[in-house]
């Protein structure tokens, strides 16, 4: 530590020795510097380097007061004590008003030592309170600059929780300016209470922890939900307890947003991996199932054909032998039909022959193959039409019944193929002694603009057999699925009938369903095809030339609108139906189709469904919401979603065919076609 250096002002050199001993016998080990008058005492002040100041108060030429002034200019920090012999009251107030430390009576020296010390001691202090408040404030500058010039929102609170300052951020995050949210707390202020509530909790509980806190806060903000990361800190007084709250909130949103899409994603990764596992599962049952099935009818074909040919029997075993080969093989027959079907469906290869076919010849050729496997089970089976019994269990007159009535524009052989499908699933899971209804009705549904179509043909099969649970009800006409797909299971089957039964309809313009209470209830499947109604005084043209122009060209003259982005199906959609006799007009966009609707005024619609900006649905619905006839226009999805939620969807939205990408020219045709012909029936009604 350096030695210590006090400056005495001091004209008897006797005082100044007398001082200086004092000071020694005390133990203050400093270098003292004497100096008689003014010109000397503000050299010495200017050179500096001193720790405190003694004068004398009665000096020749100036007295101790303007001595005083002067180091109170000079060196206004250094300590100055009085040391003079007579001081008065009135001028010993004086002139500490004026800023000295102390004074001391020179016959009381006694007293120096003391004052001196104290006043040292009140010098450091304030040196350090001095610095301490240059750092403070050097702290406070930085704290500034980086608050104004800092994304994050910052705020000052005092220990009342009201705002002491707040960072440009915040001012105009709620346009609001400093001096105004000043002094007020969160909720004078108007601060959503989602916001201020636990932002006050959390201030709270840095008052009382001393402690720093974080928490996260959603801000409904016009722009949608921001979120911020929140960071509490105290602020502390020179005795410890908190004086203020800092307040730190960073916009997360970017981050937030970021990792829901990236749970979104891995949730969106598990669902795929679920289904595919799914699908394999699927996939591996089947396959167990098709090789069971496959093997069971060859195993009774080639047993009994090897018995036959190695041993003789009589008649009747011979007989029973030949009917199970018989039976067996249909049975193997018909597996590969199905399979065969699914192929072609799968390839887009399925197609229609249609013509005007009666559904009561369709479903009387389905009974006639089906019934005795009724009976041998003792099931009544009975066909109803309109709620009227035509036929039933040691009733069936079949070529009695009317084959004029229920006319669609079909494919025969599918037709019956449908009505086969189901009822044959109805007699083989109703038990025996249980009960088989088919009925064939008519159903209306002029009511909405979304069914342009009006009359409907409704074939609905109702069982007692074993239902279907509510779980496996959504999945029952997808492909490959059955409710037991165990090696435990009662029914055989490969699970492929429904699901061609479903597109079997689909491609007639129909739709297809199914109902269940739940197991051991029975079900109910009803299908509903759009009617083909003559007019009486239509006339039929002879003309064989005629005749082949229409089922060369079936859309001529019929105008088609064309909605699809992918400029190449576009090209072939237009082609294949400028081929069949249509004239088209075709664009990309919802936008656009809503633009030409009204020019080009056409028959039917055919629309792709994943479009950039506006998808199908969107344009089929505000196609149904137009006020003129335009909003009964019929219309056709043709996309690459094929799923069975897809085709109820579109339906749902207003479409009345949903067909799958990839679709054959020929297939596209008798769609388009048999909507068409459905129209112009139930319009001349």
């Amino acid at each position: 530590m350096s030695q210590l250096r006090f400056l005495l002002l001091e004209d008897s050199p006797l005082d100044a020795e007398l001082i200086r001993a004092t000071l020694t016998e005390r133990g203050i080990d400093c270098e003292l510097i004497q100096v008689k008058t003014r010109l000397e005492f503000v050299s010495s002040l200017e050179q500096g380097g001193f720790d405190l100041i003694l004068a004398d108060y009665a000096l020749p030429g100036f007295d101790g007061i303007t001595a005083l002034g002067i180091a109170q200019n000079i060196c206004p920090h250094i300590p100055f004590i009085f040391v003079t012999a007579t001081l008065g009251e009135e001028v010993a107030i004086e002139t500490l008003k004026q800023g000295a430390t102390d004074y001391v009576l020179k016959q009381r020296l006694a007293r120096l030592v003391p004052s001196v010390l104290r006043a040292l001691r009140e010098a450091e202090e304030r040196r350090a309170r001095e610095r301490a408040e240059a750092e403070l404030h050097r702290r406070e500058q930085e704290f500034r600059a980086l608050a104004e010039n800092s994304p994050d929102l910052i705020a000052r609170f005092d220990t009342k929780l009201r705002h002491l300052y707040v960072n440009p951020a915040i001012e105009r995050a709620i346009k609001m300016a400093n001096e105004a949210i000043a002094g007020k707390t969160p909720a004078e202020l108007g601060f959503p209470e989602e916001i201020y509530v636990p932002l006050l909790a959390r201030l709270g509980d840095a008052i009382a922890t001393k402690e720093e806190s974080f928490f996260e806060f959603e801000y409904p903000s016009p722009d949608g939900i921001r979120y911020f990361d929140v960071r509490i800190v105290p602020e502390f007084a020179t005795d410890g307890s908190v004086q203020s709250l800092l307040s730190i909130s960073r916009d997360i949103t970017q981050y937030k947003l970021s990792q829901q899409a990236l749970e979104a994603s891995e949730a969106q990764l598990r669902q795929q991996t679920e289904k595919l596992e799914q699908a394999n599962r699927i996939k591996d049952d089947f396959l167990a199932m098709l090789s069971h099935e496959l093997r069971s009818p060859l195993n009774a074909i080639l047993g009994w054909a090897k018995l036959l040919r190695t041993r003789k029997f009589d008649q009747n075993t011979v007989t029973k032998a030949i009917e199970t080969i018989e039976r067996n093989a249909k049975l193997q027959t018909q597996l590969i039909e199905d399979l065969l079907d699914i192929s072609r469906i799968i390839r887009g290869k399925l197609t229609l022959q249609p013509q005007p076919t009666s559904l009561v010849t369709a479903i009387a050729a389905s009974i006639d193959t089906l019934r005795l496997a009724a009976e041998a089970k003792s099931i009544d089976l009975q066909f109803l039409i309109n709620g009227e019994k035509k036929l039933g269990t040691g009733d069936w007159g079949l070529s009695k019944l009317p084959n004029t009535k229920f006319i669609v524009n079909g494919d025969a052989s599918r037709l019956q193929q449908i009505v086969w499908n189901l009822l044959y699933n109805a007699i083989k899971f109703t038990p025996a002694g249980g009960k088989v209804e088919i009925e064939l009705s008519t159903v209306s549904v002029n009511q909405t603009k979304q069914l342009p179509i009006t009359n409907y043909a409704q074939i609905t099969i109702k069982d007692t057999g074993k239902g279907i649970s509510g779980d496996f009800l959504p999945y029952v006409f997808e492909t490959f699925r059955q409710a037991d797909a165990s090696i435990t299971r009662q029914y055989g089957g490969l699970g492929l009938g429904l699901a061609i039964v479903r597109h079997l309809v689909e491609l007639h313009g129909g739709t297809v369903s199914v109902e269940s209470p739940g197991e051991g209830q029975g079900a109910t499947f009803t299908v509903q095809l759009p009617l083909l109604e003559r007019k009486e005084d239509k006339r039929e043209k002879g003309d064989k030339e005629d005749k082949e122009d229409k089922e060369e060209f079936p859309l001529a003259g019929k105008r088609v609108l064309v909605v699809d982005d992918e400029p190449d199906t576009q090209e072939f959609l237009v082609f294949t139906l400028e081929q069949y006799g249509a004239t088209t007009c075709a664009v990309a966009s919802v936008a656009s189709a809503l633009e030409v609707l009204p020019s080009f005024q056409p028959d039917l619609l055919l629309s792709d469904i994943g479009m950039p900006n506006e998808d199908g649905y969107n344009l089929i619905r505000k196609v149904r919401n137009l006020a003129d006839k335009i909003a009964t226009l019929p219309a056709v999805a043709l996309t690459a979603y094929a799923r069975s939620e897809d085709r109820i969807r579109a339906l749902e939205a207003g479409f009345q065919t949903h067909v799958a990408k990839p679709i054959e020219p020929e297939e596209l045709v008798t769609v388009v076609a048999n909507l068409l012909r459905s129209n112009v029936s139930n319009s001349s009604c």
